[in-house]
């Protein structure tokens, strides 16, 4: 007997952790809020659960859904506990903290701290993107300072979006889920458990023997970008690759935006790996970042306080 929905209820012990609630489920896994028993301080707690590949049983455990599924399995959690390690020594302002990893109901769990906040997808929801360039060029430098770190350490995210920005109520951005979709390796090939997202996802992250690497994250940071200047659904990458129906933000809000940074933008989003700015470094420079981007986060923290409701955990 299977559990057919996969996600754990609430008051679960996992480890040393009781579950509060489920904050999102997706086809890699499931992100809970928990409970610390030891000290009650409470966190965030990702479970590797690919749809795909795994199924909840009755006692909770985390089980192959065949037999052909097992070894990828088995394989995708070593990867999972080997890029944790990495991940775990990162500690950048802007980027979420991994505080620990452990085993239960026969699958992996990694445990992040919890920030209090509301993700970049609510606000572009509630005021329909037409983010002003000021609030452009104070919000996106510091997650991609944090970016440049992960990097550093021969680690991809590869799976931005506004979802995955959290904006604290000081309007600090926090970049999350790094559990998704890591490589440790920027030379290896994308594999069976990657995470797709329609208009973020570039083409090497749909073909199984594409080259991902820092080229890969900026252009999902381009396409964000974008989403926060208009609102719209951005074509698949596959798809523009074949009929490139988008139009350049260089020309489409040229009289809104100055053009250094419209560039950059259509820069980061080339659909051609070889095309697109190889480095955060490079990015950063077509930028053109001002000597207050990235410092003035008072900005952000007047405009999301005025126009977000904050809550409290739980």
């Amino acid at each position: 007997m299977t559990v057919h929905n996969n996600q754990l209820p609430k008051n679960t012990q996992v480890g040393n952790y009781t579950i509060i609630k489920t904050l999102s489920a997706g086809g890699f896994g499931i992100v809970y809020l928990a409970t610390d028993r030891r000290n009650q301080q409470v966190v965030v707690i990702k479970e590797y659960l690919p749809n795909k590949l795994a199924q909840r049983e009755a006692n909770f455990a985390v089980a192959p859904r065949n037999n052909e599924c097992k070894g990828k399995l088995y394989e995708g959690r070593q990867l999972f506990l080997l890029e944790v390690s990495a991940l775990k020594k990162l500690h950048h302002r802007n980027i979420v903290h991994i505080t620990e990893s452990f085993e239960a109901f026969d699958t992996v769990y990694i445990v992040m701290e919890y920030r209090p906040g509301i993700s970049l997808q609510d606000y572009i929801n509630k005021s329909n993107g037409g983010f002003k360039e000021h609030v452009l060029r104070a919000l996106f430098p510091p997650l991609i300072d944090g970016l440049r770190l992960v990097h550093a350490n021969n680690l991809l995210h590869l799976d931005i979006k506004p979802g995955n920005i959290l904006i604290q109520k000081d309007g600090t951005p926090i970049l999350l889920d790094f559990g998704a979709a890591i490589r440790k390796n920027m030379s290896r090939t994308v594999q069976h458990r990657t995470v797709i997202t329609a208009g973020f996802s570039p083409v090497e992250q749909y073909d199984q023997k594409g080259y991902c690497g820092p080229w890969t994250d900026i252009y999902a940071i381009g396409a964000t970008m974008r989403i926060c200047i208009e609102n719209a659904p951005l074509p698949v990458s596959t798809e523009r690759r074949e009929k490139d129906i988008l139009k350049p933000a260089a020309i489409a809000f040229k009289r809104k935006y100055s053009q250094d940074l419209l560039e950059a933008i259509d820069w980061a989003m080339e659909v051609d790996p070889l095309l697109r700015p190889q480095t955060i470094d490079e990015f950063l420079q077509a930028f053109h970042q001002g000597a207050e981007d990235g410092k003035n986060t008072g900005v952000l923290s007047r405009l999301f306080t005025k126009r977000m409701p904050w809550g409290k955990a739980g």
